[in-house]
């Protein structure tokens, strides 16, 4: 062998181990990595929990609170539908007490405008003709 091909073998493996280290320290460097990241997902899920367990709890008295609105709803619809029928009852008693005798108010005024009406006509008729006159004689 000469020297050429001695020195050439040298740098070969020289770049043999050279990458053979660089394979293991970007190995480790994954490792470290691949650590930090499921640490920082550890974290992070720490730090989200609260946050998703308080959005839970929110919305559970979001539903609670609903659920709460739509009793006190269908009470106001229940007390709303009675307050119209007590209102409908009570406007048909008022009109049969009051328009009934209203009506009869009215039709003793019509037939005391009747009989004044007759008194009048009867003050304001003519005289009678006299007997010796004849009312068909011309002339």
């Amino acid at each position: 062998m000469n020297d050429w091909q001695l020195f050439f073998l040298g740098v070969m493996a020289v770049a043999l181990v050279a990458m053979a280290v660089a394979q293991v320290l970007i190995g480790v460097a994954v490792l470290r990595t691949s650590r930090q990241m499921t640490d920082l997902a550890g974290q992070m899920r720490n730090d989200i929990r609260p946050l998703i367990d308080k959005a839970t709890r929110l919305t559970d008295e979001a539903s609670r609170v609903t659920s709460m609105a739509m009793v006190q709803m269908e009470r106001v619809d229940k007390l709303t539908l009675l307050l119209v029928t007590r209102v409908d009852e009570t406007m048909g008693v008022l009109q049969s007490a009051v328009i009934g005798p209203v009506r009869q108010g009215a039709a003793v005024l019509a037939g005391i405008r009747a009989v004044m009406g007759a008194v009048r006509e009867w003050q304001n008729r003519p005289a009678r003709p006299h007997e010796d006159e004849d009312p068909l004689f011309v002339g």
